[in-house]
Protein backbone atom coordinates (compact mmCIF):
# COMPACT_ATOMS: atom_id res chain seq x y z
CA UNK A 1 0.00 0.00 0.00
CA UNK A 2 1.37 3.53 -1.00
CA UNK A 3 1.45 6.37 1.38
CA UNK A 4 -0.83 9.19 0.64
CA UNK A 5 0.21 11.72 -1.97
CA UNK A 6 1.43 15.53 -1.05
CA UNK A 7 -1.73 17.19 -0.91
CA UNK A 8 0.21 20.16 -2.93
CA UNK A 9 1.32 17.42 -5.68
CA UNK A 10 -0.67 17.03 -8.76
CA UNK A 11 -4.39 16.25 -7.37
CA UNK A 12 -5.64 12.48 -6.99
CA UNK A 13 -7.60 10.29 -5.66
CA UNK A 14 -6.93 9.63 -2.21
CA UNK A 15 -8.32 6.27 -0.35
CA UNK A 16 -8.46 7.36 3.36
CA UNK A 17 -10.90 10.49 2.19
CA UNK A 18 -13.23 8.42 -0.13
CA UNK A 19 -13.48 6.20 3.21
CA UNK A 20 -14.06 9.42 5.29
CA UNK A 21 -17.03 10.31 3.10
CA UNK A 22 -18.19 7.19 3.30
CA UNK A 23 -18.24 6.72 6.92
CA UNK A 24 -19.53 10.51 6.70
CA UNK A 25 -22.59 9.69 3.91
CA UNK A 26 -23.21 6.53 5.92
CA UNK A 27 -23.99 8.03 9.16
CA UNK A 28 -26.24 10.82 7.98
CA UNK A 29 -28.64 8.18 6.13
CA UNK A 30 -28.52 5.85 9.45
CA UNK A 31 -29.66 8.60 11.47
CA UNK A 32 -32.88 9.27 9.22
CA UNK A 33 -33.58 5.95 8.46
CA UNK A 34 -32.97 4.50 11.88
CA UNK A 35 -32.35 7.41 14.23
CA UNK A 36 -32.22 4.74 17.54
CA UNK A 37 -28.77 3.48 15.86
CA UNK A 38 -27.28 6.36 15.05
CA UNK A 39 -28.69 9.05 17.60
CA UNK A 40 -25.56 11.37 16.70
CA UNK A 41 -25.57 10.50 12.74
CA UNK A 42 -25.68 14.19 12.28
CA UNK A 43 -22.32 14.16 13.31
CA UNK A 44 -21.24 12.54 9.26
CA UNK A 45 -21.54 16.24 8.23
CA UNK A 46 -18.58 17.77 10.28
CA UNK A 47 -16.45 15.20 8.52
CA UNK A 48 -17.68 16.47 4.73
CA UNK A 49 -16.84 19.94 6.11
CA UNK A 50 -13.58 19.12 7.43
CA UNK A 51 -12.81 16.66 4.10
CA UNK A 52 -14.64 19.71 2.18
CA UNK A 53 -11.84 22.53 3.44
CA UNK A 54 -8.65 20.15 3.30
CA UNK A 55 -9.57 19.49 -0.35
CA UNK A 56 -10.65 23.09 -1.53
CA UNK A 57 -7.43 24.69 0.30
CA UNK A 58 -5.14 22.08 -0.85
CA UNK A 59 -6.71 22.83 -4.96
CA UNK A 60 -5.82 26.46 -4.01
CA UNK A 61 -2.85 26.19 -3.24
CA UNK A 62 -1.69 24.16 -6.01
CA UNK A 63 -2.95 26.76 -8.24
CA UNK A 64 -0.91 29.68 -6.42
CA UNK A 65 1.96 27.47 -6.47
CA UNK A 66 2.18 26.55 -9.91
CA UNK A 67 0.62 30.09 -10.97
CA UNK A 68 1.11 32.62 -8.40
CA UNK A 69 -2.29 33.74 -8.31
CA UNK A 70 -5.98 32.71 -8.05
CA UNK A 71 -8.56 32.52 -11.01
CA UNK A 72 -12.21 33.36 -9.00
CA UNK A 73 -13.81 32.35 -12.89
CA UNK A 74 -11.99 29.02 -13.33
CA UNK A 75 -12.73 27.80 -9.34
CA UNK A 76 -16.52 28.89 -9.41
CA UNK A 77 -16.59 27.41 -12.69
CA UNK A 78 -15.44 23.83 -11.55
CA UNK A 79 -17.64 24.22 -8.28
CA UNK A 80 -20.50 24.78 -10.63
CA UNK A 81 -20.20 21.75 -12.86
CA UNK A 82 -19.20 19.55 -9.57
CA UNK A 83 -22.17 20.49 -7.54
CA UNK A 84 -25.48 22.29 -9.50
CA UNK A 85 -26.26 19.44 -11.76
CA UNK A 86 -26.98 17.14 -9.68
CA UNK A 87 -28.66 19.04 -7.07
CA UNK A 88 -30.38 20.76 -9.23
CA UNK A 89 -31.95 17.79 -10.62
CA UNK A 90 -32.73 16.57 -7.02
CA UNK A 91 -34.40 19.63 -6.29
CA UNK A 92 -36.13 19.71 -9.52
CA UNK A 93 -37.63 16.11 -8.46
CA UNK A 94 -38.72 17.22 -5.45
CA UNK A 95 -40.83 20.29 -6.68
CA UNK A 96 -42.72 18.03 -9.14
CA UNK A 97 -43.41 15.27 -6.81
CA UNK A 98 -44.96 17.77 -3.80
CA UNK A 99 -46.72 19.14 -6.58
CA UNK A 100 -48.47 15.71 -7.61
CA UNK A 101 -48.23 14.12 -4.26
CA UNK A 102 -48.05 16.23 -1.17
CA UNK A 103 -51.40 18.12 0.40
CA UNK A 104 -51.66 21.66 -0.98
CA UNK A 105 -51.83 22.96 2.65
CA UNK A 106 -48.33 22.06 2.64
CA UNK A 107 -47.45 23.73 -0.32
CA UNK A 108 -45.73 27.13 1.27
CA UNK A 109 -43.92 25.56 3.93
CA UNK A 110 -42.44 23.62 1.78
CA UNK A 111 -41.55 25.48 -1.35
CA UNK A 112 -40.15 27.86 1.03
CA UNK A 113 -37.25 25.86 1.78
CA UNK A 114 -37.16 24.16 -1.85
CA UNK A 115 -36.16 27.67 -3.00
CA UNK A 116 -33.75 28.55 -0.38
CA UNK A 117 -32.16 25.29 -1.21
CA UNK A 118 -31.93 26.08 -4.71
CA UNK A 119 -31.12 29.55 -3.98
CA UNK A 120 -28.35 27.82 -1.08
CA UNK A 121 -29.87 30.01 2.06
CA UNK A 122 -31.01 27.02 3.57
CA UNK A 123 -29.37 27.15 6.75
CA UNK A 124 -30.48 30.25 7.31
CA UNK A 125 -34.02 29.95 6.59
CA UNK A 126 -34.10 26.81 9.02
CA UNK A 127 -31.91 29.46 11.52
CA UNK A 128 -34.86 31.90 10.85
CA UNK A 129 -37.26 29.66 11.24
CA UNK A 130 -36.12 27.93 14.39
CA UNK A 131 -36.28 31.28 16.11
CA UNK A 132 -40.49 31.42 15.40
CA UNK A 133 -42.07 29.75 18.40
CA UNK A 134 -44.68 28.10 15.78
CA UNK A 135 -42.11 27.28 13.63
CA UNK A 136 -38.77 26.12 16.06
CA UNK A 137 -39.94 22.14 15.92
CA UNK A 138 -38.54 22.52 12.23
CA UNK A 139 -41.22 20.19 10.76
CA UNK A 140 -39.27 18.31 7.86
CA UNK A 141 -39.30 18.96 4.36
CA UNK A 142 -37.51 16.44 2.09
CA UNK A 143 -34.61 19.43 0.95
CA UNK A 144 -34.17 20.40 5.02
CA UNK A 145 -30.63 18.33 4.49
CA UNK A 146 -29.98 20.98 1.47
CA UNK A 147 -27.93 23.56 4.88
CA UNK A 148 -25.03 21.55 5.33
CA UNK A 149 -24.95 22.31 1.66
CA UNK A 150 -26.00 25.87 1.85
CA UNK A 151 -23.59 26.24 3.96
CA UNK A 152 -20.53 24.60 2.00
CA UNK A 153 -21.50 26.98 -1.08
CA UNK A 154 -21.17 29.68 1.35
CA UNK A 155 -18.47 28.92 2.04
CA UNK A 156 -16.84 28.50 -1.40
CA UNK A 157 -17.64 32.16 -1.99
CA UNK A 158 -15.75 33.70 0.55
CA UNK A 159 -12.97 30.89 1.22
CA UNK A 160 -10.71 31.66 -2.00
CA UNK A 161 -11.72 35.51 -1.68
CA UNK A 162 -9.91 35.40 1.85
CA UNK A 163 -6.66 33.37 0.06
CA UNK A 164 -6.29 36.24 -1.91
CA UNK A 165 -6.30 38.95 0.71
CA UNK A 166 -4.23 37.16 2.29
CA UNK A 167 -1.62 36.86 -0.83
CA UNK A 168 -2.39 40.57 -1.45
CA UNK A 169 -0.99 40.94 2.26
CA UNK A 170 1.93 39.14 1.34
CA UNK A 171 2.92 40.93 -1.64
CA UNK A 172 2.68 44.46 -0.27
CA UNK A 173 5.30 43.09 2.92
CA UNK A 174 7.02 41.23 0.64
CA UNK A 175 6.70 38.05 3.52
CA UNK A 176 6.15 34.59 2.71
CA UNK A 177 2.72 33.72 0.83
CA UNK A 178 2.47 30.33 2.62
CA UNK A 179 2.99 31.88 6.03
CA UNK A 180 0.97 34.71 5.59
CA UNK A 181 -1.93 32.28 4.21
CA UNK A 182 -1.52 29.85 7.08
CA UNK A 183 -1.70 33.38 10.09
CA UNK A 184 -4.69 34.42 7.94
CA UNK A 185 -6.93 31.60 7.59
CA UNK A 186 -5.96 30.42 11.78
CA UNK A 187 -7.33 33.85 12.73
CA UNK A 188 -10.68 33.33 11.19
CA UNK A 189 -9.96 29.43 12.02
CA UNK A 190 -9.97 30.13 15.61
CA UNK A 191 -12.81 33.70 15.84
CA UNK A 192 -15.39 30.90 14.09
CA UNK A 193 -14.29 28.46 16.65
CA UNK A 194 -14.95 30.48 19.96
CA UNK A 195 -17.82 32.19 18.35
CA UNK A 196 -19.17 28.76 17.87
CA UNK A 197 -18.85 27.95 21.16
CA UNK A 198 -20.27 30.94 22.83
CA UNK A 199 -22.72 30.78 20.36
CA UNK A 200 -24.08 27.02 21.20
CA UNK A 201 -24.55 28.11 24.86
CA UNK A 202 -26.82 31.38 23.84
CA UNK A 203 -28.62 29.43 20.65
CA UNK A 204 -27.69 25.48 20.13
CA UNK A 205 -30.29 26.34 17.06
CA UNK A 206 -28.63 29.05 15.55
CA UNK A 207 -24.79 27.68 16.06
CA UNK A 208 -25.67 24.67 14.97
CA UNK A 209 -27.54 26.36 11.14
CA UNK A 210 -24.76 29.17 11.22
CA UNK A 211 -22.46 29.90 8.47
CA UNK A 212 -20.12 31.74 10.35
CA UNK A 213 -20.03 28.99 13.83
CA UNK A 214 -19.19 26.87 10.96
CA UNK A 215 -16.43 27.93 8.87
CA UNK A 216 -13.67 27.21 11.82
CA UNK A 217 -14.64 23.43 10.87
CA UNK A 218 -13.63 23.84 6.99
CA UNK A 219 -10.81 26.38 8.29
CA UNK A 220 -9.26 23.42 10.84
CA UNK A 221 -9.00 20.83 7.01
CA UNK A 222 -7.49 23.66 5.39
CA UNK A 223 -4.86 24.25 7.89
CA UNK A 224 -3.93 20.91 7.78
CA UNK A 225 -3.63 20.88 4.22
CA UNK A 226 -1.28 24.07 4.22
CA UNK A 227 1.03 22.10 7.25
CA UNK A 228 1.14 18.65 5.77
CA UNK A 229 2.84 19.48 2.67
CA UNK A 230 4.85 16.52 2.15
CA UNK A 231 3.51 12.98 3.07
CA UNK A 232 5.17 11.74 6.66
CA UNK A 233 8.45 9.58 5.67
CA UNK A 234 7.78 6.15 7.25
CA UNK A 235 6.04 5.84 10.90
CA UNK A 236 3.65 3.25 9.34
CA UNK A 237 3.56 1.93 13.11
CA UNK A 238 2.21 5.57 14.17
CA UNK A 239 0.26 6.46 11.50
CA UNK A 240 -1.43 3.17 11.57
CA UNK A 241 -2.96 3.92 15.89
CA UNK A 242 -3.75 7.46 14.71
CA UNK A 243 -6.16 6.66 12.11
CA UNK A 244 -7.67 3.64 14.14
CA UNK A 245 -8.42 6.09 16.99
CA UNK A 246 -9.62 9.01 13.99
CA UNK A 247 -11.95 6.72 13.08
CA UNK A 248 -13.13 5.67 16.81
CA UNK A 249 -13.56 8.96 17.60
CA UNK A 250 -15.75 9.81 14.56
CA UNK A 251 -18.07 6.41 15.29
CA UNK A 252 -18.48 6.08 18.87
CA UNK A 253 -20.13 9.36 19.67
CA UNK A 254 -22.46 8.62 16.46
CA UNK A 255 -23.87 5.91 18.30
CA UNK A 256 -23.40 6.75 21.69
CA UNK A 257 -24.09 10.78 21.85
CA UNK A 258 -27.38 11.92 22.82
CA UNK A 259 -27.11 15.53 23.53
CA UNK A 260 -28.07 17.36 20.48
CA UNK A 261 -29.10 20.49 22.86
CA UNK A 262 -25.30 20.98 23.27
CA UNK A 263 -24.50 20.56 19.62
CA UNK A 264 -22.43 21.93 17.94
CA UNK A 265 -20.21 23.40 21.02
CA UNK A 266 -16.97 21.79 21.88
CA UNK A 267 -18.43 18.40 21.52
CA UNK A 268 -18.38 18.99 17.41
CA UNK A 269 -14.75 18.29 18.11
CA UNK A 270 -14.81 14.92 18.29
CA UNK A 271 -15.64 14.28 14.79
CA UNK A 272 -13.79 17.35 13.55
CA UNK A 273 -10.15 15.71 15.33
CA UNK A 274 -11.00 12.09 14.35
CA UNK A 275 -11.40 13.36 10.36
CA UNK A 276 -7.56 15.02 10.95
CA UNK A 277 -6.31 12.45 12.55
CA UNK A 278 -7.38 10.19 9.54
CA UNK A 279 -6.61 12.55 6.69
CA UNK A 280 -3.13 13.28 8.91
CA UNK A 281 -2.46 9.10 8.64
CA UNK A 282 -3.00 8.79 5.32
CA UNK A 283 -2.78 5.15 4.09
CA UNK A 284 0.13 3.23 6.64
CA UNK A 285 1.57 0.07 5.33
CA UNK A 286 0.07 -2.20 7.71
CA UNK A 287 -1.73 -5.18 7.95
CA UNK A 288 -3.44 -4.65 10.48
CA UNK A 289 -4.23 -0.55 9.84
CA UNK A 290 -7.36 0.70 8.39
CA UNK A 291 -6.22 1.39 4.80
CA UNK A 292 -6.94 -2.34 4.36
CA UNK A 293 -10.96 -1.73 5.56
CA UNK A 294 -10.16 1.77 3.74
CA UNK A 295 -9.49 -0.19 0.20
CA UNK A 296 -12.21 -2.37 -0.30
CA UNK A 297 -14.13 -1.36 -3.91
CA UNK A 298 -17.72 -1.24 -1.53
CA UNK A 299 -16.25 1.60 0.70
CA UNK A 300 -13.94 3.56 -1.84
CA UNK A 301 -17.45 3.31 -4.07
CA UNK A 302 -19.51 4.46 -1.54
CA UNK A 303 -17.14 7.12 -0.87
CA UNK A 304 -17.52 8.28 -5.11
CA UNK A 305 -21.57 8.34 -4.66
CA UNK A 306 -21.27 9.56 -1.49
CA UNK A 307 -22.45 13.25 -2.57
CA UNK A 308 -25.65 12.45 -5.05
CA UNK A 309 -26.47 9.62 -1.71
CA UNK A 310 -26.66 12.79 0.36
CA UNK A 311 -28.37 14.41 -1.96
CA UNK A 312 -31.55 11.97 -2.52
CA UNK A 313 -31.84 9.39 0.23
CA UNK A 314 -33.68 11.90 2.00
CA UNK A 315 -36.20 12.94 -0.43
CA UNK A 316 -36.74 9.04 -0.95
CA UNK A 317 -37.22 8.87 2.64
CA UNK A 318 -39.99 11.99 2.69
CA UNK A 319 -41.79 11.17 -0.13
CA UNK A 320 -42.44 7.33 0.10
CA UNK A 321 -45.18 7.93 3.06
CA UNK A 322 -46.91 10.03 0.71
CA UNK A 323 -47.07 7.00 -2.07
CA UNK A 324 -47.82 3.97 0.67
CA UNK A 325 -50.14 6.30 2.77
CA UNK A 326 -48.40 4.84 6.56
CA UNK A 327 -44.89 5.93 8.11
CA UNK A 328 -42.03 3.43 6.71
CA UNK A 329 -41.58 0.19 8.65
CA UNK A 330 -38.19 -1.06 9.36
CA UNK A 331 -38.02 -4.03 6.42
CA UNK A 332 -39.04 -1.22 4.13
CA UNK A 333 -36.56 1.33 5.21
CA UNK A 334 -33.88 -1.52 4.23
CA UNK A 335 -35.43 -1.16 0.70
CA UNK A 336 -35.45 2.41 0.73
CA UNK A 337 -31.82 2.75 1.50
CA UNK A 338 -31.05 0.11 -1.31
CA UNK A 339 -33.33 1.94 -3.87
CA UNK A 340 -31.47 5.48 -2.46
CA UNK A 341 -28.18 3.83 -3.29
CA UNK A 342 -29.38 2.56 -6.64
CA UNK A 343 -29.99 6.48 -7.52
CA UNK A 344 -26.93 7.26 -5.99
CA UNK A 345 -25.32 5.42 -8.57
CA UNK A 346 -27.34 6.18 -11.91
CA UNK A 347 -27.16 9.81 -10.51
CA UNK A 348 -23.35 9.82 -10.36
CA UNK A 349 -23.00 7.89 -13.40
CA UNK A 350 -25.36 9.93 -15.72
CA UNK A 351 -25.48 13.36 -13.70
CA UNK A 352 -22.41 14.08 -11.97
CA UNK A 353 -19.33 12.55 -14.32
CA UNK A 354 -21.02 14.23 -17.82
CA UNK A 355 -20.90 17.67 -16.65
CA UNK A 356 -17.68 17.17 -14.50
CA UNK A 357 -15.20 15.33 -16.74
CA UNK A 358 -16.93 16.33 -20.49
CA UNK A 359 -18.17 12.59 -21.18
CA UNK A 360 -20.94 12.09 -23.79
CA UNK A 361 -21.02 15.13 -25.68
CA UNK A 362 -21.14 17.31 -22.15
CA UNK A 363 -18.24 19.21 -22.42
CA UNK A 364 -20.11 21.80 -22.50
CA UNK A 365 -18.89 25.70 -22.71
CA UNK A 366 -19.03 27.96 -19.56
CA UNK A 367 -21.76 29.75 -21.22
CA UNK A 368 -24.08 26.87 -22.25
CA UNK A 369 -23.65 25.23 -19.03
CA UNK A 370 -24.52 28.40 -16.35
CA UNK A 371 -27.62 29.15 -18.86
CA UNK A 372 -28.65 26.23 -18.75
CA UNK A 373 -28.37 25.60 -14.78
CA UNK A 374 -29.55 29.42 -14.67
CA UNK A 375 -32.90 28.41 -16.19
CA UNK A 376 -33.68 25.48 -14.52
CA UNK A 377 -32.98 27.34 -11.41
CA UNK A 378 -35.62 29.85 -12.54
CA UNK A 379 -37.62 27.10 -13.02
CA UNK A 380 -37.41 25.78 -9.49
CA UNK A 381 -37.94 29.21 -8.07
CA UNK A 382 -40.64 30.23 -10.32
CA UNK A 383 -42.50 26.94 -9.21
CA UNK A 384 -41.76 27.46 -5.61
CA UNK A 385 -43.30 30.94 -5.90
CA UNK A 386 -46.67 30.43 -7.89
CA UNK A 387 -47.56 27.03 -6.99
CA UNK A 388 -48.10 28.37 -3.29
CA UNK A 389 -50.12 31.03 -4.28
CA UNK A 390 -51.98 29.50 -6.43
CA UNK A 391 -52.71 26.70 -3.45
CA UNK A 392 -54.01 29.91 -1.45
CA UNK A 393 -56.30 31.24 -3.82
CA UNK A 394 -57.65 27.65 -4.28
CA UNK A 395 -57.98 27.41 -0.73
CA UNK A 396 -59.80 30.85 -0.23
CA UNK A 397 -62.16 30.03 -3.26
CA UNK A 398 -63.09 26.78 -1.42
CA UNK A 399 -64.36 28.33 1.82
CA UNK A 400 -65.97 31.18 0.03
CA UNK A 401 -67.89 28.32 -1.49
CA UNK A 402 -68.89 26.55 1.25
CA UNK A 403 -69.81 29.66 3.02
CA UNK A 404 -72.02 29.96 0.10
Amino acid sequence: MADSPSPFARSTVRPEIQALRAVAVGAVVLHHGWPAVAPAGYMGVDVFFVVSGFLITGLLMREIERTDRLSLRDFYLRRARRILPAAIATLATVSVLTLLLVPQREWRAWFREIVASTLYYENWQLAVDSQIPQRADLESTPVQHFWSLSVEEQFYLFWPLLMIVALWIAARRGAASTTVMLVTLSVVTVASFVHSVVLTVQDPNLAYFSTFARTWEFGVGGILAIVSRAPIAGRAGLRSVVSWAGLVIIVVPIVIFRSPEVFPGVFVLLPVVGTLAVIWAGMPERVWSPAIVARLRPVQWTGDVSYSLYLWHWPIFMFTPYLTGMPSPPWLMVVLVGVSVLVAGLSKRWIEDPFRQGRRGLGLRPVFLLSGLAGLIALIVGAGVVAPSMADERAVACERSDEE
